[in-house]
């Protein structure tokens, strides 16, 4: 199931109908990472970020030998408060993805300067698929000066960019769909991307039947979240341009309201329900078990100011179809033998959240 396969769209190109992916403990929190790196060069395992349109490697070295790829534009990307984040010049050139997916002329970047980038303890970069948001680019050809170890100013931005599995959708499929899978465990082809028609024709999507939220404007995988219930008990929550609500595989936990989140903690067992805005004034809602997500320390208290964030921990039980034409995102509930061994399952790693 986890193996990569190959089929040919009516256009001829030659797609993957599925990218092994792996799930990591990263800084105390499981990620999902993809292999990749610019043609001939070594595989990089980069982060699977929604919350990104950006491809950064982090190795400064690997610009030695990609001399005659690079732009005079620049990448400089501030995360957070701005205390985190990298600068780095753009390439342009082909991108392996997995072992048999080439993004030709794409934009990359080559981290030269970063702070608390996901850059060690195994992970090599980002690959960034936020589905409409493009690249900010800066005509700058120089370096910048930050100081050591903290991050600095970035040049305004001139041009933009498309990120290259993005570019690579809307090139070759017209309805540019994008479907992530997980298991919900820790270790080795754990987990799938699946690009172009393959999304919904794969035995995760067709398992049962799919339910359709709608996706905003900001250009990253931005949902509008209607309420929380627990416990018999409605959350209204607002969402806006300032206070988004995202869906983000890079962040390795799920926000919901601190009332809900004590009595969680506080160990009420039951089913936690997130209702999201669905087309044409309608609402879905998705389930999850909230003893589950305490025991495997998948869910946090949300902090008044920053966004309401569902993490990694939504892909633990729902495959998801994203659609770029379309803003749309499906949700597929996986099986009952995923979600036993989920329940089964023992997250020792991850960072209990106080």
């Amino acid at each position: 199931m986890m193996q990569l396969r190959t089929a040919t769209l009516a256009s001829g190109v030659m797609m993957a109908a599925s990218i092994p992916m792996n799930a990591v403990n990263f800084e105390g929190g499981l990620r999902l990472v993809v292999l990749g790196n610019p043609a001939s060069l070594k595989p990089q395992e980069l982060l699977l970020d929604t919350g990104s349109s950006t491809l950064a490697f982090c190795d400064s070295s690997l610009a030695k030998t990609l001399t005659a790829a690079k732009t005079e534009y620049l990448s400089c990307n501030k995360y957070g408060s701005g205390n985190e984040g990298y600068w780095g010049p753009f390439y342009k050139g082909s991108v392996e993805l997995g072992t048999d997916v080439s993004l030709e002329e794409s934009y990359y970047s080559i981290m030269q300067q970063e702070v608390s980038m996901p850059c060690g303890q195994g992970l090599q970069g980002i690959f960034g698929v936020a589905f409409k948001q493009l690249d900010q680019a800066a005509d700058h050809p120089g370096p910048l000066n930050w100081p050591a170890g903290g991050v600095g100013t970035c040049p305004a931005p001139s041009t933009t960019l498309v990120g290259p599995l993005m570019h690579y959708l809307k090139q070759d499929t017209p309805q540019g769909r994008l479907g992530i899978y997980w298991s919900g465990q820790l270790g080795a082809s754990q987990g799938d991307l699946f690009v172009g028609p393959t999304a919904v024709s794969n035995s995760h999507y067709k398992q049962g039947p799919a339910l359709q939220a709608q996706l905003g404007e900001t250009g990253y995988y931005d949902i509008t979240i209607q309420q929380f219930s627990f416990g018999g008990q409605q959350y209204p929550v607002s969402c806006s341009q300032f206070s988004p609500c995202l869906m983000d595989t890079g962040t390795p936990i799920m926000m919901v309201p601190m009332e809900v989140y004590q009595k969680m903690a506080g160990g009420e067992a039951g089913s936690l329900s997130v209702q999201m805005a669905g087309p044409s004034d309608t609402s879905v809602s998705l389930e999850f078990d909230a003893a589950t997500l305490v025991r495997l320390n998948y869910v946090a208290p949300y902090q008044s100011g920053e966004p309401y964030i569902l993490g990694l921990p939504l892909w633990a039980t729902y495959y998801t179809v994203f659609n770029v034409a379309k803003q749309t995102v499906d949700f597929v509930k996986h099986s009952s033998e995923e979600l036993q061994a989920l329940n089964d399952y023992k997250n020792t790693q991850a960072t209990v959240v106080v």
